[in-house]
C-alpha cells in the first residue's frame, strides 16, 4: 500500500505523517509511505501536511483517509515451490474473510513495493533464473481504501532440468519367466507421471505410469535390450532429461518350464547312472 501526500504548489516541501493523529515517525519527512507487508497494525486513520524548507510557509492537514484491513491472503503454488529451469509455474492469491468478492489482486517479489502482476493467478513460464525469489500477494476492495493483510512470503526455488536415476530389481540376467521390475528415481519435488522406452529414445512409443515403477510380470527373450525413463507434469507436459541406458538381460540357463520336464530330467539322469556298463 502506498499513500502519498499531494501539496498543490511551492517547491521543497517536508512531509509530516499521522495516524489516528498521531506523529507517524516512520513516514516523516517522505512523500510517499510504502507498507510494503499490510498488517493488523496498519489499520487506522491516515493524514498529512508539510512545511517548506525555504521560507516559514505551511500546507493545511489533508482530509484524513480511513485504512481498513480484513481478510487474510494465502498463496498457493502450482506443480510446487521446486521448479526447473523451462517449466511453468502457477501462483495463485486467494482472500480468506473479509466478505469481500470484488478483489484487486497485487503480487510482490523480494519486497519490492511495486507488483510484478495484477491478476488472481500470476502465471509464469518460461521459468529461468531470475524468477528465483520470495513472492507475497495482496488484495485491495475495487474503489475503496480496504485492504486485505499481506500473505506470508513464499519462496521460489529454480533449479536446472532433472535428470532420473534408471535401476532394475535384478542385478544380473533375469530368467525367463521372473518378474523385473525397473525403478526411476527422482530426488525432486512431487506431480510426476513416468515416461519409459525400450531400444530406442521414442516419444511415440512410450509407456507412460503414475509411480516411479515399471512391472514386467514374466519377462520373456524379446524383453532385453536397453531402456530408459523420464518423468513430466504438468499443463503442457514438462519432461526431464531422459535417464542414461539401461540394459536388461534375459536368460534361459538352468531354467525348469515344467514340473513335467523336470521328472523326465531326473529319469534320464537315473537311468543313465544305473545303466550297466558293456
Amino acid at each position: 500500500v502506498t499513500l502519498t501526500c499531494h501539496i498543490g504548489s511551492g517547491r521543497h516541501w517536508q512531509y509530516y505523517w499521522f495516524k489516528d493523529s498521531k506523529p507517524l515517525s516512520e513516514a516523516q519527512w517522505r512523500k510517499e509511505y510504502n507498507i510494503s507487508k499490510v498488517a493488523e497494525s496498519h489499520r487506522g486513520v491516515y493524514s498529512c501536511n508539510g512545511t517548506q524548507s525555504t521560507e516559514p510557509r505551511y500546507s493545511e492537514t489533508s482530509d484524513a483517509v480511513t485504512l481498513t484491513v480484513s481478510g487474510e491472503a494465502v498463496v498457493s503454488i502450482q506443480p510446487g515451490d521446486q521448479v526447473f529451469i523451462g517449466e511453468t509455474v502457477t501462483l495463485r492469491c486467494d482472500i480468506q474473510g473479509g466478505g469481500v468478492s470484488n478483489w484487486q489482486y497485487s503480487w510482490f517479489k523480494d519486497g519490492s513495493s511495486t507488483p510484478v502482476s495484477n491478476e488472481q493467478q500470476y502465471r509464469i513460464g518460461p521459468v529461468t533464473e531470475s524468477h528465483r525469489g520470495k513472492y507475497t500477494c495482496s488484495g485491495t476492495e475495487r474503489g475503496t481504501s480496504r485492504y486485505s493483510l499481506t500473505s506470508d512470503a513464499v519462496t521460489l526455488t529454480v533449479s536446472e532440468k532433472p535428470k532420473p536415476e534408471l535401476t532394475s530389481s535384478h542385478k544380473g540376467a533375469a530368467l525367463i519367466g521372473n518378474p523385473v521390475v525397473l525403478y526411476c528415481k527422482l530426488d525432486q519435488s512431487a506431480g510426476w507421471r513416468f515416461y519409459w522406452s525400450k531400444h530406442t529414445q521414442s516419444p511415440e512409443n512410450e509407456t507412460k505410469t503414475e509411480t516411479h515403477s515399471y512391472t514386467i510380470s514374466s519377462v520373456s527373450v524379446s524383453d532385453g535390450g536397453q531402456y530408459w525413463c523420464r518423468a513430466g507434469r504438468g499443463t503442457p507436459v514438462y519432461y526431464t532429461h531422459y535417464s542414461d541406458a539401461l540394459w536388461i538381460n534375459v536368460t534361459g540357463d538352468f531354467m525348469i518350464s515344467s514340473p513335467l520336464t523336470f521328472k523326465s530330467f531326473i529319469k534320464a539322469v537315473w537311468e543313465l547312472q544305473i545303466k550297466p556298463a558293456v
